[in-house]
């Protein structure tokens, strides 16, 4: 089972021998109490039980700080009851699989709020993409900088920025609509299932999520601190 509230339109689904079972997606800001629902949705489709299946995934980041601390919390939560094995994810790397296939290389962006995109590159392979960057958070102007060649763009960065790059790269901008047949959460779980042998893990602790950059509420008392000292 894959589950994705990392991104605006949180999703779960169920895969088996690289094949999408069952996937259900709710509309953007709406995710974070449905995550359940979906779970239950899906297992009662697929006459499938959580004691059925052989592990989970989780979608660990970069995305919504909130979505990502509940799609966490879900998932131990899971684990506690049904001690199967889990994967993580990393969720740009399954964006990418929405954009494939292509024979370009691809860039997700993820709205970071701020001004600012998460992003990171991937080149298109024949099953799963491969990383060629690390996930880094950036203005959508440094990152038109970087762009050289012709690339594909995917992600909600794109309702914000997506004029912006497209004026900025010409030709070098090519953008895939997130109207695809997989959800999030789908393309999470097709990649764990080719990890799942040696990446799967029982460890709770090892369940951490990338923030790329700090929280919200931990800047603004980075800040408070800041000018606190200023003032002593």
């Amino acid at each position: 089972m894959g589950i994705d509230s990392s991104t605006p339109q949180s999703s779960v689904a169920l895969v088996t021998d690289g094949q999408v079972i069952e996937q259900a997606q709710v509309d953007p800001d709406k995710a974070s109490n449905q995550v359940l629902v979906m779970i239950d949705k899906i297992l009662v489709s697929a006459r499938t039980k959580l004691s059925d299946l052989d592990g989970f995934c989780l979608t660990v980041g970069p995305g919504s700080f909130t979505g990502l601390r509940i799609g966490a919390s879900i998932l131990k939560g899971l684990l506690l009851v049904t001690s199967k094995p889990f994967v993580k994810i990393d969720t740009l790397e399954a964006l990418a699989l929405r954009a494939m296939p292509t024979n370009k290389k691809i860039c997700t962006i993820l709205d970071a709020k701020k001004k600012e995109l998460y992003t990171a590159y991937f080149h298109p392979t024949s099953e799963i993409p491969e990383r060629l960057s690390l996930d880094r958070a950036l203005t959508p102007y440094q990152l038109s900088q970087e762009i050289k060649e012709p690339t594909v763009f995917i992600g909600n960065g794109l309702d914000s920025y997506g004029d912006f790059l497209a004026s900025e790269l010409n030709e070098n901008f090519l953008s895939k609509s997130e109207n695809h047949l997989y959800t999030v959460a789908a393309c999470a779980a097709r990649i764990a299932e080719k990890r799942f042998e040696s990446e799967k893990t029982n460890d709770l602790d090892s369940l951490r999520i990338k923030y790329v950059r700090k929280p919200e509420a931990e800047l603004k008392l980075m800040e408070k601190e800041s000018a606190n000292r200023g003032g002593t």
